[in-house]
């Protein structure tokens, strides 16, 4: 759409309950802008740049102030007019899918196996471990003390080759890897499907036309779709293209609150969906901004009109920064 749209910005400063390494670095805050659209009734999205990997959100206010979109702001406003219009017709996000989603929790480098124990004893049966070339040893360890747990790794593109990396991974018995190779090494997914495993394009993957030429390629075996980078209509039609590519996909999220969590959650609940990254928000969040339930190491997914969540005025008050009234054309 390219259409004027107002919109509220709310820019919140959430410190992380414990710092959350990757082959990126490491994070221990999470700056995040919560979009709003429309008064009699309020469609929310959440914009949430990760460090190191999108915009900043100085860039983002930047750009808002001048009337254009950022990346992840534009695809906040999609959440929002999408969540707005479907409260108003008075229906769900989603299709009709699972009522709640095993969780699936992002484990960062530091203190890896600990934490998966810490989770296993919460109840946890997925975790997906981030490794680099010089983090792959804990592998072995999280396999002996969980024999049973569903194992997936992500290398946030630190590999220059996958020579010598299939082996550990197999041994390990991992389930799915995502963004192993950096983005100038040469590839394919051909030796990891040959041991089973799922390669997910997930930082390579920003609009939809990465996503066509992705499913053209044989570099991934399927797709990691984030609506927190897409959108919500994005979100849907990249998972309607690896539907007709016959490749697998699976949904995750930018370490976001639980509104941006909600979304994931929806796209995750259909029974097409790979193992997806799905946790409560508090577990990493000083705040979940918009708290949500679990039951048996399962989050459940929202019900009622549009996305199903709306932020808690006093976590607002507690950790905005800033607000904003903007109009921009998306």
């Amino acid at each position: 759409m390219e259409t004027p749209t107002t919109a509220s910005l709310y820019v919140l400063s959430i410190p992380l309950v414990d710092p959350f390494r990757t082959a990126d670095g490491v994070v221990d805050r999470r700056t995040i802008v919560l979009v709003a659209v429309g008064t009699d009734v309020t469609g929310w999205g959440e914009a949430a740049p990760y460090p190191g990997q999108d915009e900043t959100v100085s860039a983002l206010l930047d750009a808002a102030s001048s009337g254009t979109a950022t990346p992840t702001l534009a695809a906040a406003l999609d959440e929002a007019v999408v969540d707005r219009e479907a409260r108003l017709a008075g229906r769900s996000l989603g299709e009709d899918g699972e009522a709640s989603v095993p969780i699936c929790v992002a484990v960062g480098i530091d203190d890896a196996v600990d934490r998966v124990d810490q989770l296993a004893r919460r109840g946890v049966a997925r975790v997906k471990v981030k490794i680099a070339p010089n983090a792959l040893d804990q592998l072995v360890d999280i396999r002996r003390n969980h024999p049973d747990i569903v194992l997936g790794v992500d290398g946030n593109r630190s590999f220059d080759s996958l020579a010598g990396l299939v082996e550990p991974l197999s041994d390990a018995g991992v389930a799915f890897a995502e963004e192993l190779l950096a983005p100038d090494a040469s590839g394919t997914s051909r030796p990891l499907s040959e041991a089973g495993i799922p390669h997910f394009a997930d930082e390579s993957l920003r609009t939809v036309d990465d996503a066509r030429r992705i499913l053209a390629s044989d570099r991934f075996t399927g797709v990691t779709v984030k609506p927190g980078r897409l959108g919500w209509t994005g979100a849907y039609a990249v998972r309607d293209l690896a539907r007709r590519a016959n490749r697998p996909w699976r949904a995750s999220g930018l370490l976001e609150t639980g509104l941006g969590r909600a979304y994931t959650d929806r796209l995750a609940a259909e029974r097409d969906a790979f193992t997806s990254d799905v946790a409560p928000a508090e577990w990493f969040l000083a705040s979940a901004i918009a708290p949500r339930n679990t039951i048996d190491g399962s989050v459940v997914v929202p019900v009622g009109p549009g996305v199903g969540v709306e932020p808690h005025p006093s976590a607002l008050d507690r950790f905005m920064v800033e607000r904003r009234t903007i109009e921009v054309v998306v």
